[in-house]
This record gives C-alpha cells, sequence and structure tokens, in this order.
C-alpha cells in the first residue's frame, strides 16, 4: 500500500468513496466489498471496516455463541484480559502464568509502520470523513453483536 500522508489520504478516501458509489448504483453491498476488481484499484482499503458485511458471512455458517469478536482498541489497553477472555471462550482452561507471560511479551501486531508514522497524524477533516463513512456499517455491526461497544462513539 501507499504510504498514506494526511493530504493524499483525503483525497483518496474521496476518490474511493465516489467509486464505491458507483458500484453500489448497480450491484448489492456484498458484492461490492467483495468485488476484487474494485478492491484493487484501490490505495486505501475501506471495504475492510465494513466488518458487519464478512460478520454476516461468517454467521451463515457458524452460530452467534461460536465467534468471538474482539476490538483491537481493547486488545492494546488490556492484552492480558483480553487473552484472558479468548482462552475462557475457547474454554481451553486457565491461562498459565508462563504462557501468559510469553504472550504479553510478543511485540503488537497490526500497528502503524514507522514510514506512515513520520507521515504526521491523520487531519481531523479525514477523521471525521471516515467517522461518518463508518458510521452506518458500525451500526450494523453493532446491531448484530447486540454490542453498543461497536458504535466506537456513535449515538
Amino acid at each position: 500500500l501507499h504510504p498514506c500522508s494526511p493530504t493524499w489520504c483525503q483525497n483518496h478516501h474521496h476518490a474511493q468513496r465516489s467509486s464505491g458509489k458507483r458500484c453500489l448504483s448497480d450491484r448489492s453491498l456484498r458484492s461490492c466489498v467483495y468485488n476484487t476488481s474494485l478492491y484493487n484499484t484501490m490505495p486505501v482499503r475501506l471495504t475492510l471496516g465494513m466488518y458487519f458485511v464478512f460478520l454476516l458471512d461468517w454467521l451463515t455458517v457458524f452460530h452467534k455463541e461460536q465467534i468471538l469478536v474482539l476490538r483491537l482498541e481493547d486488545y492494546a489497553a488490556n492484552l492480558k484480559e483480553t487473552i484472558k477472555n479468548v482462552f475462557d471462550f475457547l474454554d481451553v482452561g486457565p491461562l498459565s502464568a508462563d504462557t501468559e507471560a510469553a504472550l504479553t511479551k510478543r511485540p503488537m501486531s497490526n500497528t502503524r509502520r514507522t514510514q506512515d508514522k513520520n507521515l504526521g497524524p491523520m487531519l481531523p477533516s479525514t477523521r471525521n470523513l471516515l467517522s461518518r463513512f463508518y458510521q452506518p456499517f458500525n451500526h450494523e455491526l453493532a446491531s448484530v453483536l447486540d454490542s453498543k461497544a461497536f458504535l466506537w462513539g456513535y449515538s
């Protein structure tokens, strides 16, 4: 992916939203989200944040009680508690002190790369744009999961 400078990122989010709207004019949301031709032409992967679309597909195969959905910010804020919750969910027995230590010492994954950090923070206008873009999808996700935690501050 292209390093997303604040201005570059904002311009491409606008362009990608337009492409998405064109797709939605004659296809379903699910079809557009899974459209690899559309997806591969976009430098910013907005569809990855449309979690509920993917979750609905998983729910056609698994019961809701068989799926544990975690928020990355909860994992980052309290790794030990999150790992304990995963072990409890999987019913694999208590987490030993040695296993806990080994898991919590591992470096974080899915973090912002140094080269991207050097570009600076996201512009407030881009954050607002993305917030508005994802709001309806996050409402759907919160509804499917029956959890307001997945509203990320939306009411």
